[in-house]
């Protein structure tokens, strides 16, 4: 199992910097744990980055999971109702 820990903000600004990191460590057939507690801003481009993770997750045959959603993220994914397509944000 690898994790990764974002922080900061999640945005526009920063995925482009914050998606090879997540991406790059994505490994066929393991578990890649996602921390959020460090987030402190959530954009669409930060959610697509987010949804990119757990498809190609699936597409290697691995499990993405997203841990410890910091209150910014899970407020950001109730505005666009899908604080339930992120599996374990607890």
């Amino acid at each position: 199992m690898s994790t990764v820990e974002l922080e900061g903000e999640l945005t526009i600004h920063t995925a482009a910097t914050q998606g090879p990191h997540l991406l790059g460590a994505l490994e066929e057939k393991s578990t890649l744990r996602v921390r959020l507690a460090g987030v402190t801003e959530l954009d669409t481009a930060g959610l697509q980055l987010l949804l990119l993770a757990r498809r190609e997750g699936q597409r290697l045959g691995s499990t993405v999971e997203f841990r410890d959603a910091s209150a910014e993220v899970r407020a950001a994914l109730a505005v666009v109702h899908l604080d339930g397509a992120l599996e374990a944000l607890s």
